[in-house]
């Protein structure tokens, strides 16, 4: 018998209680969907904010949330300037060939030496004259044939008491060119050069057939001489066996001839040799 519609009163209705279920499980997913995108907006400051396109096609953005914001801390810190790596360092040109080396070496010279020292650039093969001056200057000895220097203006002044001999304190004036040539010069200046001609001047110095060594060595060497000439007060006796002068005293006599210079040259204008050879040997000294 075929059942009327009220006989359905009372019993579960087919297929409408999944449906209902279905129901309540999008509106759960929905609501833990919004739960989460709102918990993520508010706690993650790391996502910039998003771009909105308006009906007019103007983007804007919308406003940073607050707790999005960046601290005092982060918006007052300063940024480290750029590092400036600075020019490139110049490489200084090739050297010369020793046998090619005159031209370059007496237009640098001319810019390190003082005027009254100027004449000392008037021979060819300096860089080889310079090598043998300076193997002469390491023991104590000076060759102005060499290598042209001041010398000292006048004669030899002396006094005569009691048929004995000493140098005259009038002397001294006469070694006032050298003393003034030496002092104007720049010792930095002269390393600097020195430096840069070094590879040459090794070269002559081993033409010389010395026993080792270096010209660096035998410059310092001859300025440490400088450095311990003796510090004479009072008058000096001298003997005249012959021609020359020479001391009366046989330790002042066997002193190298820089030292015995320095002596002839008084105390004042000792002082500022000496203080000019410790300059350059100390400008030498720094570099290898």
């Amino acid at each position: 018998m075929q059942a009327e519609g009220t006989d359905r009163i009372g019993g579960p209705p087919p297929r409408r209680r999944p449906l209902l279920f279905a129901v309540i499980a999008l509106g759960v997913l929905a609501g833990l969907g919004w739960a989460v995108r709102s918990l993520l907006v508010s706690t993650d400051t790391r996502l910039p904010p998003v771009a909105v396109q308006t009906i007019g096609g103007q983007i804007s953005a919308p406003a940073t949330p607050a707790a999005a914001a960046p601290s005092a801390a982060t918006s007052t810190r300063v940024q480290p300037p750029p590092v400036d790596m600075g020019a490139p360092a110049i490489e200084a040109p090739p050297l010369p060939t020793l046998e090619a080396s005159d031209p370059e070496v007496r237009a640098s010279l001319s810019d390190v030496l003082p005027a009254t020292a100027q004449p000392a650039l008037v021979p060819t093969e300096l860089l080889r004259r310079i090598a043998v001056l300076a193997e002469s200057f390491g023991r104590g000895k000076l060759l102005r044939d060499r290598l042209p220097i001041p010398s000292p203006t006048g004669k030899m002044q002396v006094i005569e008491r009691e048929d004995r001999i000493f140098l005259a304190p009038g002397n001294f004036s006469r070694y006032d060119v050298l003393t003034d040539t030496v002092a104007a010069l720049d010792a930095n200046a002269l390393a600097g050069w020195f430096n840069r001609y070094e590879p040459l001047l090794q070269q002559a110095w081993g033409e010389l057939g010395t026993d080792g060594g270096t010209v660096r060595g035998a410059l310092i060497g001859g300025l440490e001489l400088i450095l311990a000439a003796p510090d004479l007060e009072g008058e000096i006796e001298l003997v005249q066996p012959a021609v020359f002068y020479k001391y009366a005293d046989p330790a002042l006599e066997s002193l190298p001839d820089a030292q015995k210079l320095l002596i002839r040259a008084g105390p004042g204008n000792r002082a500022v040799l000496k203080d000019r050879a410790r300059r350059l040997r100390d400008a030498l000294a720094r570099t290898p």
